[in-house]
């Protein structure tokens, strides 16, 4: 027990820079301990996955984990003693759900139960998403620590909403069983996969059979396949609907899946399915474009493109384009030979304009085309009379333009055969393939060679965005392996499988996907251990190599024409760009870093040379088998030959005496060792004269010491041969350089630039496990996919811990939209780096998360809202409370509503103030439209607290203030993913009142220069006054409900910032003309008994006197009335005795 609280204490003291500062990838942490998470209710003492794939529905996302140890059996028992272990130590999981542009973290709870072996979880869906629409969404991913900020035992897995993901709504075609599947097997010749754009574990898989078998065969998986759950579907019959069921030979091509469409080319035509974010609970439907003059086979040599991009969020500018390529030469029926399209895909357009030379239409075949969305550009790859170019073209109003952005690049090589391209999904990074790969990282302009094949040739591809990784899959079933962005590349394996395809799944998994009957889905799921497959590839070779060395630090190894064995006919080199960024690898001991390669004729014999930079001190062979310790060397020259003389001689004549087999004389092993003399060329032993002579290959003719002598500890042998057994190979090399990203930033990050904001970006990257002090040059490199778009600033640094530091800042200074992704390429990093490219998209445009809130003088609580009656310290009660079906005042009196917007409203009960044929004829509910009770509305608590006049049945309380309401302070905050800002000019803005009431004003605003000149400049646009935010101010002179909403401008923001705020005026005097007329009246009643009094006084009239008579008078006549009706009662009472 202590010394696991010992343990999880100095991790935490490991961990805490990491914290402050920002996010540190490739460091290798090796833990035993790991976490299983899942989302379904499963069986205790059942296998629990190790995969984490976690489902959002309808209701909570409730995840029940347990802690297990990798080298121990996952049993129920060591489940419980590691829940106790930690619990009682105080600590729980932590999760973390994050994507592009949201993270959040989240608790489990630290609680003990009885025969409780996980912990649990229960999250609302609100507090994850509040969206319930069918759209495109950003698959989550999901890591758990143990106690979040220690890091430990960190897991990743992932997390989808299959509530909103379009594909899984839908049915499409008639379902199939497992049986029917295994039944096409045998006929099946090919397989392809096309991922979801935002979701990579939602996937449709389709087969294609050969000329026996016809028909469509499709599965859907949500689960990268690993669960072994995909649903097949047979759409063939949705097809035929379309073809009028002339639907023979109908057979599968390829098979793309886009944000909103499924896009199925078969040998018949090209199939564009309904939008899928709009399902009908029917099986998908699909429609057919017409391209004129194509007949069967033509689909079937036909492919489809499409440029892989995520929609979530999507922007107005933001748009899905596909094309389709005929694999021939146009003909005269024909309009062209490559067509594309944008969603909805109903207008088709020639991929490349005609270009005429001489009178003459060149005929060229377009092998690929696709859409730059960054540059809004249409790249082609075309093949002109057996050469091979890449030609660019802007796209305006979705339509080519006939002149190109770049100069069209010609491939070099003769020999390259295309065979399609690709950008790398959210990036900018273009790759071009066929026998050889070619990259580009300009959008076409230029291009670098990659990968050069012989007698192979790349058909399909697959990629991950997370990973930015790259699989590549020959004809002969060789896999290759990338990372986007890097000049670098290996050779995975072979695979066992002759039909299969490659999968990367949403955290960057690489399976091959083969057909099995044995199988429940009947598809066999083979997971590829990428690294360790990459780091047990030798890719050295027979040909001997010779060491010259630079420095201590840097050696150029030399490749030698081979001298004996199956390769000795071998005349061409057989480095290349492969071997850049590998590691050249001696036994026992001894390492270096291959930084470059270059083939060249001089000096002869030499085909090639690397340049490595060394790691750990090759060894030489004179050292470890105290070889030539008493012998010098002689160099001389030869005639007829280039190859020189190597001579030894004796250093001391009492050495003479003894026999040559004392000494370590040359023999037929010394055959491809190499002779190194620092400061001068190395030489190559190439043949044996005798025992103290032998004919060498100088590395470097022009610094051959002819004539003179070496004593003995000044020159040294190294064995870089194969003659006894290659002692050397050529692998990947290991991760040797840790990145930090220090803002906090996921990566492939998307960030929105309003218009003058700028965002700053700072990564270190530090040098690990180096053998020497590293040479301070840039480690990093900067790539922007749309240059014209943003200003980008950068500086970069070494400080005293040798760590290399970029900083970039970048702005946005037009008002433009689109967006851009830049690019941070670790440009040494090894393949073997789980981080090597950090990709930043930048979107020019309004944040979904910024807004413009309105700072209420007054601080109230949303519980005092809902539920309170607030009063501030002199007892003023601070909310009013609306009547019921409440609405304001109009321009003819309080009496006369004539606005459409309720408040508080209640469809049973009647509508206030409805008393004249104007407000008879307005007025119209929102949320409670058609609508019996106020229960019926819905009204949330959010609703509730809303100012916006959208939401105002529900609104039932406003903000109170007693009449008169002078300079009344207006403020609002802008808030965004960085927090709030005040609004500030030059957001100038304009006020209205929603209710068109009029008794209100402007009282104070900041006037500016620039201001007045905006406000003359849009006086005539707008149709409303600008004001200055700063130092706003109102004056209101009426009573009740003000109803205010406060907009910035047009042309200060992408954004439509704008917020309502609502003021209750109190105890105000009567309205117009009720005042008047009172006071009026008032006045004449006063003046009129004083005039009275005055006539009165004047003429001496008693009127007082006369009114006293008249009473007496009247009472006397009563007392005599009271007493005879005594008298009488009183007679009656006598007689009644």
């Amino acid at each position: 027990m202590d010394s696991l609280v010992l343990y999880i204490a100095f991790g935490a003291i490991l961990k805490m820079p990491n914290l402050s500062s920002g996010i540190t990838y490739n460091v290798q942490v090796k833990e035993n301990s790991s976490f299983s998470c899942y989302t379904e209710p499963l069986d205790d003492t059942g296998t629990k996955p190790k995969v984490i794939k976690l489902y959002l529905g309808s209701q909570n996302l409730k995840i029940s984990c347990h802690l297990y140890n990798v080298n121990q059996e996952d049993t129920l028992e060591n489940r419980k003693k590691l829940l106790l272990l930690y619990t009682s130590l105080g600590l729980a999981p932590s999760i973390q759900i994050f994507n592009s542009t949201y993270s959040g973290i989240f608790y489990f709870r630290m609680k003990l139960g009885k025969n409780q072996s996980t912990w649990t979880i229960d999250i609302p869906r609100r507090n994850i998403t509040y969206n319930t629409d069918i759209a495109p969404i950003e698959e989550w991913f999901v890591r758990f620590t143990m106690h979040h900020g220690l890091n430990m035992f960190a897991t990743e897995g992932t997390l989808l909403d299959v509530l909103r993901e379009p594909l899984l709504q839908w049915r499409l075609g008639k379902p199939m069983q497992s049986t029917q599947i295994n039944a096409l097997i045998p006929y099946v010749i090919n397989i392809t996969v096309s991922k979801c754009p935002c979701a990579n574990d939602v996937a449709v898989i389709a087969l294609i059979c050969n000329e026996t078998v016809h028909g469509i065969y499709l599965g859907v998986t949500d689960s990268g396949f690993i669960s072994r759950d995909t649903v097949w579907f047979n759409t063939t019959k949705s097809l035929c609907s379309v073809l009028d069921y002339d639907c023979a030979g109908l057979s599968l091509v390829n098979i793309i899946l886009t944000n909103h469409r499924l896009i199925i080319l078969t040998t018949l035509g090209l199939f564009i399915s309904q939008d899928l974010r709009y399902p009908t609970g029917r099986i998908l439907k699909f429609n057919k474009p017409s391209f004129c003059g194509f007949e069967r086979d033509d689909y079937f040599r036909a492919n489809v493109w499409y440029n892989v991009q995520c929609l979530a969020n999507k922007e107005s500018y933001e748009e899905d384009y596909i094309s389709i390529s005929f694999n021939k030469d146009k003909t005269l029926s024909q309009e062209s030979t490559c067509f594309y399209s944008n969603d909805p895909y109903k207008n088709w357009h020639s991929c490349l304009p005609y270009k005429f030379h001489g009178g003459k239409t060149i005929s060229s075949r377009v092998v690929a085309f696709l859409v730059d969305y960054q540059q809004n550009t249409g790249v082609g790859l075309i093949t002109l009379q057996n050469k091979a170019m890449v030609s660019v073209y802007k796209i305006t109003n979705h339509k080519l333009k006939k002149q190109t952005k770049f100069p069209v690049f010609w491939f070099p090589d003769p020999n390259f055969v295309p065979f399609g391209m690709f950008f790398h999904p959210g990036s900018h990074f273009l790759y071009v393939y066929g026998n050889q790969v070619w990259f580009s990282d300009d959008g076409g302009n230029t291009f670098m060679l990659l990968i050069t094949l012989e007698n192979e040739i790349i058909i399909k591809t697959n990629m991950c965005v997370y990973s930015q990784s790259i699989a590549f899959v020959t004809d002969k079933e060789s896999i290759f392996f990338a990372k986007a962005g890097l000049e670098r590349y290996a050779r995975l394996t072979t695979s066992a499988f002759h039909v299969f395809n490659l999968y990367y799944d949403h955290l960057g998994s690489l399976n091959i996907i083969s057909l099995n009957k044995s199988v429940s889905d009947s598809l066999e799921i083979s997971l590829l251990d990428v690294i360790t497959l990459v780091q047990e590839d030798d890719i050295g070779f027979d040909s001997p190599l010779s060491p010259q060395y630079i420095t201590e630090e840097q050696v150029v190894f030399f490749e030698h024409i081979p001298l004996n064995g199956k390769s000795r006919s071998i005349q061409k080199s057989r480095f290349h760009e492969l071997h850049k960024g590998k590691l050249l690898k001696y036994r026992p001991k001894g390492s270096g870093t291959i930084v470059n390669v270059f083939r060249h004729e001089y000096p002869p014999q030499f085909l090639a040379s690397v340049i490595v930079d060394i790691q750990e001190r090759f060894p030489f062979y004179s050292e470890s088998n105290n070889a030539f310790i008493y012998t010098s060397l002689s160099i001389l020259k030869m005639s007829n030959t280039t190859s020189v003389k190597l001579q030894l001689i004796l250093e001391d004549d009492e050495w003479k005496n003894f026999s040559l087999s004392k000494l370590d004389e040359f023999n037929s092993s010394y055959i491809e060792k190499t002779v190194v003399i620092p400061g001068f060329s190395s030489f190559l032993i190439v043949k044996i004269l005798n025992t103290l002579s032998a004919l060498a290959d100088a590395t470097m003719p022009e610094r051959v010491p002819f004539n003179k002598t070496f004593p003995s500890g000044t020159w040294f042998v190294y064995d870089f041969g194969t003659t006894n057994g290659r002692k050397w190979k050529i692998i990947v090399n290991t991760c040797k350089y840790w990145v930090q990203e220090l803002g906090n930033q996921p990566l492939n990050a998307i960030k929105y630039l309003d218009l003058t904001q700028t965002y700053n970006f700072k990564f270190r990257v530090t040098p690990v496990n180096t053998a020497y002090p590293v040479f301070h040059m840039p480690l990093m490199k900067l790539v922007v996919g749309n240059p014209s778009l943003f200003k980008v600033k950068t500086k970069d640094y070494w400080d005293d811990t040798d760590s290399y530091t970029m900083e970039f800042s970048v702005t946005n200074n037009f008002y433009k939209k689109g967006k851009s992704s830049i690019a941070v390429i670790l440009s040494k990093a090894s393949l073997v780096c789980d981080v090597s490219t950090i990709v930043i998209t930048l979107k020019s445009g309004c944040s979904y998360s910024k807004s413009m809130h309105y700072s209420s003088p007054m601080s109230i609580s949303a519980e005092s809202w809902l539920h309170g009656d607030p009063e501030d310290s002199y007892g003023f009660k601070l909310l009013k409370q609306l009547p019921v079906n409440y609405r304001p005042p109009s321009k003819l009196g309080i009496a006369v509503p004539l606005t459409d917007n309720f408040y508080n409203a209640d469809p049973s009960k009647p509508r206030m103030r409805d008393y004249f044929s104007g407000s008879k004829n307005s007025g119209a509910y929102k949320q409670c439209a058609n609508k019996s009770t106020r229960a019926e509305c819905n009204c949330n608590e959010n609703e509730k607290l809303s100012f916006f006049v959208a939401f105002s049945d529900c609104k039932e309380k406003a903000l109170r203030m007693k009449y008169p309401v002078t300079k009344l302070p207006v403020q609002f905050m802008v808030g965004s993913e960085n927090g709030y800002t005040p609004l500030v000019s030059p957001f100038f803005v304009t006020v209205t009142e929603v209710n068109h009431r009029t008794n209100w004003e402007v009282a104070g605003t900041k006037d500016t220069p620039g201001m007045l000149k905006m406000r003359a400049y849009l006086a005539h646009k707008i149709n409303n006054t600008l004001y200055n935010p700063e130092t706003l101010a109102l004056n209101i002179y009426g009573s009740e409900l003000f109803h205010f909403r406060v907009a910035t401008i047009p042309g200060v923001s992408f954004c439509n910032l704008l917020d309502e705020f609502q003021i209750y005026v109190d105890d105000a005097p009567l309205a117009f003309p009720g005042q008047y007329l009172v006071s009026t009246v008032t006045a004449v009643i006063v003046g009129g008994i004083i005039f009275v009094a005055f006539i009165m006084q004047m003429y001496e009239i008693n009127i007082w006197k006369k009114v006293k008579s008249k009473v007496r008078k009247q009472n006397k006549v009563s007392v005599s009335e009271t007493s005879a009706a005594a008298t009488s009662i009183s007679s009656s009472k006598s007689t009644s005795r």
